[in-house]
């Protein structure tokens, strides 16, 4: 197999970077600036375990640059408000046989990529990384892949592809209802707006008790509303526990030694989520209206109030929109925005404010 990375930043990058040292025949779709530093110096990882630098890697900046093969299996790495557009070019160059694999947050990516392609995957991606400069990446967390055919299943190609991966070094799980995980990672990505609004990286948020509660809070209505909804994230072998998740970061307590070591983390170590880093490059836009906006829409359709998702979705689209930067409120600050949030929904929908 050729494994075509389209959309070759931080995560296609790891991921290629990886399938290459494992034996793999990577192609990477890039940026202008990543392909030419990838052709000619190869693709340096850096992770706790040190340096790893994969050479005579290949890159392009469009499909077009690449002539179509039969073993060709493409790797979708844009963020959800690229899909369409990607989905697109890639059609244009390879067969509508050709395998497209989603390894995208958010749970519309699968549906759309499945309008142009027949056999269409979705990924569940745990693993996090950074683009610290083109050509070079930092691996923070997580080695964790959930694979399953879309809608539901899993066929040969899966199988061969997870091989692979696991052979990269990564976690495999294969689902047959993989939507299932899919979804429970979005829960997750609710708080990636918490993280870029209060400017908090990962592992220094899950040591603090106040931002614990809130992602907790965050995470939970989302849960609720997609129970209502009746959108379950039960699957076996699901990386995610969500509640579990929930009542760990409720239950945080100070820990002042689990506090040193995330302040003490190296800076290419750190965990930012995306939206973070869109603030942070003020590219204007942001993917949280594929994560807070879909509970949104799930909630007014059943008729549950979603304050949380409602202030996060709309602070963090305010401040891409005005090209400010992260940390523009403090927690607190979310906190008093979400009861006031909640004051008005309940305003508009009730003759008695609650206490």
């Amino acid at each position: 197999m050729r494994y075509i990375i389209h959309g070759a930043g931080a995560i296609g990058g790891l991921v290629g970077g990886w399938l290459a040292a494992s034996g793999a025949e990577v192609v990477l779709v890039a940026r202008q600036a990543m392909a030419e530093a990838v052709n000619a110096r190869g693709l340096t990882i850096r992770s706790r375990a040190g340096d790893q630098h994969i050479p005579h890697l290949k890159a392009v900046t469009e499909p077009q640059q690449l002539k179509p093969r039969e073993d060709d299996v493409i790797l979708l790495m844009v963020k959800s408000q690229q899909t369409a557009d990607s989905v697109q070019a890639l059609r244009e160059v390879f067969s509508e046989e050709t395998p497209l694999f989603c390894f995208q947050n958010g749970v519309r990516n699968e549906e759309i990529a499945a309008g142009r392609f027949r056999r269409v995957y979705g990924v569940m991606v745990g693993p996090s990384a950074t683009l610290l400069e083109p050509g070079v990446i930092a691996h923070t967390r997580m080695r964790d892949l959930a694979l399953g055919n879309y809608p539901l299943g899993h066929d040969e190609i899966l199988g061969e592809v997870a091989d692979q991966l696991g052979r990269a070094g990564f976690k495999i799980t294969r689902h047959n209802n993989v939507m299932a995980v899919k979804w429970s990672k979005l829960l997750l990505n609710l708080n990636n707006a918490t993280h870029a609004i209060a400017n908090y990286y990962v592992q220094l948020s899950h040591v603090l008790p106040p931002v614990g509660r809130f992602m907790a809070d965050v995470v939970e209505e989302g849960l609720c509303v997609l129970e209502a909804a009746g959108i379950s994230v039960e699957e076996e072998n699901n990386p995610f526990n969500v509640k579990a998740w929930i009542a760990h970061n409720r239950n945080l307590t100070e820990d002042p030694a689990a506090l040193r070591e995330a302040e003490n983390l190296p800076e290419y170590l750190r965990t930012w989520p995306s939206t973070q880093v869109d603030l942070k490059n003020r590219r204007g836009e942001t993917e949280a209206g594929y994560f807070n906006g879909e509970i949104i829409l799930l909630g007014e359709k059943h008729g549950i109030f979603t304050p949380f998702k409602s202030t996060l979705l709309t602070t963090v689209e305010t401040m891409a929109i005005e090209n400010q930067m992260p940390g523009r409120y403090t927690i607190d600050e979310l906190i008093e925005m979400v009861e006031q949030k909640r004051r008005e929904l309940y305003h508009e929908h009730s003759e008695t404010p609650p206490q």
